[in-house]
């Protein structure tokens, strides 16, 4: 009966439809109009009902796809539950004043983005207040979704993936995703810049080495001083990647200067960990840091199955996006809530 329907007036019925009977739904949803069969594609998995709730949509077999932006929304609770995960992440603790360190305050809701006025100084602040994600245009709930994603170790996803799913520009999604991956890099925390400690192999790793490469770094590559520690029982703990700049290279091999800087910044100070040897070539890496190879060649298989090329000059970006969400993988399992962190505690500016 369905089928004798337009297709403009299907689309009134599709959320209530979905919300009175899943099998209906199905059915409905086997019947896409011309311009839909056209474009080879289907109705969204989810949508608003009059109520403006919003329902599971199933799809042509009756499954949901659980890694779309509206599965994300549904599951944390709205765009307010969002508001309120980012209100966790940045005031642990409760609500403190950053101009006196105040915890109480009143709160304006009038504005989109809430405001908390401090009761003593009567100072104003907002969750997104002093960080990269002031005056954002873009809702946080798109924010999170795009953290949850590349916290997700199983797949990536790049700008044009994160476009198609919550709806924005090519611009804006890369935007986004280079804001948290800049956010990564600076920030102070010990997931990303942690010294290493205990049993530690060190070494070097080319990146977008070629098969049949000369004894000379060619243009495409750059050369990457990396660490990992591993515990008592030899399984790896923390890993440190560092970009080697060509000053600090001899052909294809790593010089002192070079090794004693990834050894300051990255190893921790005490003897035992400072006598670590850092192996200064690719072919002594892979004969004494089998550990260390296999974490690089999959971590620099991923970039490059993501994103699909990397320039150099963004390298240390992606570098860091790997480090930071293996670490906290290994540390404690949620590396969403550090990642939202370390963006909240960034000071860099925002345009998406």
């Amino acid at each position: 009966m369905l089928a004798f329907f337009p297709s403009s007036f299907r689309f009134p019925l599709f959320g209530s439809l979905a919300r009175l009977s899943p099998s209906l739904s199905r059915l409905f949803l086997r019947i896409p109009p011309l311009s839909f069969r056209q474009n080879h594609c289907f109705f969204p998995h989810f949508c608003y009902n009059k109520n403006r709730t919003l329902v599971p949509v199933y799809g042509r077999r009756g499954e949901i796809v659980s890694d779309s932006y509206e599965a994300f929304l549904l599951e944390q609770g709205g765009e307010l539950a969002c508001l309120r995960f980012f209100f966790h992440c940045r005031w642990p603790s409760g609500y403190a004043c950053p101009q006196c360190g105040f915890r109480e305050a009143y709160t304006i809701a009038t504005r989109r983005m809430p405001l908390f006025e401090c009761t003593r100084c009567h100072y104003q602040t907002s969750v997104t207040s002093g960080t990269f994600l002031e005056g954002t245009r873009t809702p946080l709930s798109k924010w999170l979704y795009a953290m949850h994603r590349l916290s997700d170790p199983s797949s990536g996803i790049n700008a044009v993936q994160l476009t198609q799913l919550i709806r924005v520009t090519y611009k804006t999604a890369y935007a986004m995703l280079d804001k948290i991956r800049q956010s990564l890099l600076s920030t102070e925390s010990d997931l990303r810049s942690g010294s290493l400690s205990g049993s530690i192999e060190a070494g070097l790793a080319i990146w977008g080495r070629e098969k049949l490469s000369s004894l000379e770094l060619g243009d495409h590559e750059q050369p990457v001083a990396a660490g990992v520690a591993c515990d008592s029982a030899g399984q790896p703990v923390q890993i440190a990647l560092m970009e080697v700049s060509r000053s600090e290279m001899l052909d294809r091999t790593m010089t002192p200067m070079g090794c004693h800087r990834f050894k300051s910044r990255f190893v921790s100070p005490d003897p035992a960990s400072q006598k670590t040897t850092v192996y200064r070539s690719k072919y002594l890496t892979k004969r004494h840091c089998k550990t260390l190879a296999s974490i690089c060649k999959a971590g620099f298989k991923r970039i490059q199955d993501t994103y699909h090329g990397v320039s150099l000059r963004n390298l240390g970006k992606y570098l860091a996006e790997f480090t930071f969400r293996w670490n906290a993988l290994r540390k404690d399992g949620q590396c969403l809530r550090h990642m939202a962190v370390a963006c909240l505690s960034s000071r860099l500016p925002v345009h998406a």
